[in-house]
């Protein structure tokens, strides 16, 4: 592995569990537990499907015959539905890209007109559509999916699987069977396959998905190519597109090397994102953010070494990992001068090298922001540090209130925290809660946006403290800053990630 991408790897590695808000997240009405959100999300991230709004996808939802065409469209002929989109209305050019591709008829019989593109599609006729756009024959390769099946052992006949076979007439049970011999349907929990049903837009995103799969397994591992499009944290662009070459069916991550190297100087991926190289996508969005100061002092390191002007050997050696998410041998060092040592024995030794700070902040007082001070007691080896973090929080133009803070607490010989440490500092406690799947554990809400003691993902508070090498609890547990998933510490700030 080259260096630069060994670097962008272990970026990626520490940032995952930084203060930095996570690009993909749980859509507000379809979390990480929904039985369909890994291909739903993955069919967003190929842009074959979108949101309805709001952080919204709408799972249930009744997906029409124009919606349904236009996400097939998108998933086995998306240059071509991009040309019609260009000419027609979006659901008409997914009706005349799928007509174009021969898909749209049973027999002579178009299955529907450009009059009924706003009537919901049944499962049978959706899954005829599905049936029409996969070759003859077995075409999965067996080390190309990307979808992982159980092996139940032989299948049995599908009139024996479903219970309403006999409804269907025979070209729909053609099509069903094929389907149903590869996997992508199984039918629904009473024992039918749910014919006259109408479709819903997180199952119809899944059949797409596994007939995706199976069309990439027929082309597994031929070169394709994907553009990727460098946007900031608004989605604005930032800098050229960067053309990258792949196989179909491996994965492509925005932290790769020729990718890395392409990003506008000055940044980095905001996020882990992962897509593959697809039959249904040609294009790659990453989100970039600002590098931190660690970020930038690192690289200006191996500008050294590239110049000659320092070694290879002195990498972990160089004070920026002193500003560097998580722990590390250097913080160690600085704070318990051993880099085998990450806690005080006792109380007494805690307290021995604590000191206590004023610094500046802004309180709330009938609405309105006045100036304060708030003293806490903190580590002495990050006492300026910390100093200079409030400061810049007190100095932003943001200039967030704060009614309360807490910095070392010894919390028992047993405890695990870094309050214990005197590198833990909580802010806002009751406005900025700690919380698991959603239950209040200490403080009483979260509502960035709503209460201005709330601490924003994107707001000056996590910023800086980012800047300086602290994590954000908000964010260094989970995924994403979604409060009813996962464990979040909202209050808390850690030098060490803990």
């Amino acid at each position: 592995m080259n260096r630069k991408r060994w670097i962008a790897l272990g970026l990626t590695l520490l940032f995952s569990c930084s203060a930095l808000p996570a690009a993909s997240a749980a859509y507000a009405d379809m979390d990480y537990t929904h039985w369909a959100y890994s291909l739903v999300n993955h069919a967003e991230r190929l842009g074959v499907i979108q949101g309805v709004g709001n952080n919204c996808m709408d799972p249930s939802g009744t997906l029409t015959w124009g919606q349904f065409l236009t996400l097939l469209s998108r998933t086995v002929a998306h240059k071509q539905y991009d040309a019609n989109a260009q000419i027609y209305p979006w659901d008409t050019a997914g009706y005349m890209t799928v007509l174009e591709a021969g898909l749209l008829s049973a027999g002579d019989q178009l299955l529907v007109s450009p009059d009924g593109l706003d009537q919901p599609i049944t499962r049978q006729d959706a899954a005829l559509l599905l049936a029409e756009a996969i070759p003859d024959g077995d075409v999965l390769h067996p080390s190309a999916s990307w979808l992982w099946y159980e092996d139940d052992g032989e299948q049995p006949d599908p009139e024996d699987v479903f219970s309403d076979w006999d409804e269907m007439d025979e070209v729909h049970q053609d099509a069903v069977a094929e389907l149903y011999r590869l996997k992508i349907v199984s039918g629904k929990s009473d024992g039918s396959f749910g014919y006259a049903d109408t479709i819903q837009r997180a199952d119809g995103t899944v059949l797409l998905m596994r007939m995706l799969n199976q069309l990439e397994g027929s082309v597994y591992g031929e070169e394709t190519d994907i553009t990727v499009h460098f946007v900031d944290g608004n989605g604005a662009s930032i800098g050229p597109d960067c053309l990258v070459s792949g196989p179909i069916g491996y994965a492509l991550a925005s932290y790769d090397s020729e990718i890395s190297d392409a990003m506008p100087d000055d940044y980095t991926s905001a996020d882990t994102s992962i897509t593959y190289f697809s039959l249904a996508s040609s294009d790659f969005t990453v989100v970039c953010r600002l590098k931190t100061e660690f970020e930038r002092q690192q690289s200006a390191f191996w500008d050294l070494v590239d110049q000659g002007l320092a070694s290879e050997e002195d990498y972990w050696s160089q004070d920026f990992w002193l500003i560097a998410p998580g722990g590390n041998s250097a913080k160690r060092t600085l704070l318990f001068d051993d880099s085998d040592k990450s806690r005080f024995a006792n109380r007494e030794e805690a307290e021995a090298n604590m000191v206590t700070v004023t610094v500046p902040v802004w309180r709330l007082s009938n609405g309105k922001k006045v100036s304060g001070t708030a003293s806490f007691s903190i580590h002495a080896d990050l006492a300026q540090d910390v100093t200079e973090i409030f400061t810049e929080i007190y100095n932003d133009p943001e200039q967030f209130p704060i009614c309360d803070v807490g910095g070392y607490s010894w919390r028992g010989d047993t405890a695990t925290g870094e309050h214990n440490c005197g590198t833990a500092i909580d802010i806002n406690s009751n406005q900025n809660y700690q919380v698991r799947d959603g239950a209040a554990m200490v403080g009483s809400h979260w509502t960035p946006g709503a209460d201005p003691y709330s601490i924003s993902p994107t707001g000056s508070v996590v910023r800086i403290f980012t800047e300086h090498g602290w994590t954000w609890g908000g964010t260094a547990w989970a995924d994403s800053s979604d409060a009813s998933y996962g464990y979040h510490d909202y209050m808390h700030f850690s030098y060490m990630g803990g």
